[in-house]
């Protein structure tokens, strides 16, 4: 989304705004919305005050990945003037406080301040854009033909598990959240496939059982 950011910042707000979007999808759309920011596409000042009204217009007002992706895009551009929402947020419980701490967001938000209009940690390719959208996107693991194959097991899994209550079988359990994704993209585990992989899985059990229901 930053890639082909054309300099409206609605189809980012009209994604992590929606209650009904996957809410790692929601996450990521405020960090491009960050990205763009200090890449001068988009206005400080109007970044801003996106990120300080989202924090009465996000739904849910609880525990969800998208207020992971808005308090990072506040740190990533030194927004000392939304801290305080922030320190709200978290003691509300919006934030998973396994996922992160208020401590570790103070930490980047000093770096923010510090490297002012700065690209986010130009040396981790998380926060790169890539030079030709449509060319990166065609060799990640969650376009191929092997994550619909995939995709077909864990259906079928999750068939046999709803049936039979058998535990389903977890192909990346070699592999930890903060591990380089095996699509080969060069980000962590968790901010690459793991969330496609979930994304998968519960909708596929979620459409089994309305269609057990539904019979």
């Amino acid at each position: 989304m930053a890639a082909v950011f054309d300099g409206d910042p609605e189809p980012l707000c009209e994604i992590f705004l929606d209650p009904h979007a996957e809410q790692f999808v929601r996450s990521r759309m405020f960090e491009a919305l960050a990205m763009v920011t200090l890449r001068g596409e988009l206005n400080r000042a109007l970044a801003t005050r996106i990120l300080r009204d989202a924090f009465m217009e996000i739904q849910p007002q609880a525990q969800n990945f998208v207020w992971f992706g808005w308090q990072s895009a506040i740190a990533m551009l030194g927004l000392s003037e939304l801290k305080t929402l922030v320190k709200k947020a978290f003691d509300r419980g919006f934030i998973d406080r396994y996922a992160l701490e208020f401590g570790h967001f103070e930490q980047d938000l000093r770096r923010g301040v510090e490297r002012l209009g700065e690209s986010w940690r130009p040396d981790d390719h998380e926060y790169t854009l890539f030079g030709d959208t449509i060319d990166e996107l065609s060799g990640w693991y969650c376009f191929s033909e092997r994550y619909s194959e995939d995709q077909e097991r864990y259906r079928r899994h999750a068939e046999a598990n709803f049936i039979s209550s058998q535990p389903l079988e977890n192909p990346f359990k070699s592999i930890g959240r903060n591990d380089p994704c095996p699509c080969g993209s060069g980000k962590k585990f968790k901010r690459c496939c793991l969330a496609a992989v979930r994304l998968g899985l519960f909708n596929e059990e979620v459409a089994f059982r309305d269609e057990a229901r539904d019979r």
